[in-house]
């Protein structure tokens, strides 16, 4: 059978006002609706005390497109310690007041009860080894929700990084190294990416 080749020119274009917008609200469950990446530059010694201070640079916002999305939290860090700290991850709303996020679990396990729920903990020590010069990259992932106390708003998420130190001489090295002689002073850089995601 021959083929016939058929030429159609009444085809119109389809005006874009006709083209329907895909909101992050008509995506389906589970959908990834928006990622945004902040870049940490700050770099420094943050000289710790006893009691949970903020590191500079970790202050990032987030704005949902979608007030009861999901937000998981990754953050990059670039960092190492002198002694023992201990990370916590603390969350604004709006205009509202910080509190701890991602507490970690409590109880005893093995005879070992937890003191305190954190985001994560290092011990360095020069003496011992050479982990206290060096440049650590770790990652932190939380997924925030309303499980974990976060409301649904559109209102700007404010996060950021707080620590303590295991004794008065602890200290904290952000985006560089924690040897500062000649020729041993390196920076770099740190994140914390944002990723929205449909509930």
């Amino acid at each position: 059978m021959a083929l016939t080749k058929l030429n159609y020119t009444g085809q119109g274009t389809i005006p874009i006002a006709k083209i329907p917008t895909i909101t992050g609200a008509k995506m389906p469950a589970s959908s990834i609706i928006k990622v945004q990446t902040n870049p940490i530059t700050a770099f420094g010694t943050t000289n710790l005390t006893t009691s949970f201070i903020d590191i500079a640079g970790t202050e990032q916002s987030f704005t949902r497109t979608v007030s009861n999305s999901k937000i998981l939290v990754t953050f990059n860090l670039k960092l190492t310690s002198l002694q023992g700290l201990t990370l916590r991850l603390n969350r604004k709303i709006g205009s509202g007041s910080y509190a701890v996020v991602n507490n970690g679990a409590s109880g005893t396990n093995s005879g070992r009860t937890s003191e305190l729920g954190v985001f994560g903990c290092y011990y360095n020590t020069i003496t011992i080894n050479a982990m206290g010069y060096g440049i650590h990259s770790d990652i932190y992932n939380f997924l925030d929700e309303s499980g974990e106390g976060l409301s649904n708003t559109t209102d700007a998420i404010t996060y950021k990084l707080t620590c303590k130190g295991a004794t008065a001489n602890s200290k904290v090295f952000l985006n560089i190294t924690g040897y500062d002689g000649t020729g041993g002073n390196f920076t770099t850089e740190s994140s914390v990416t944002f990723t929205e995601i449909k509930v």
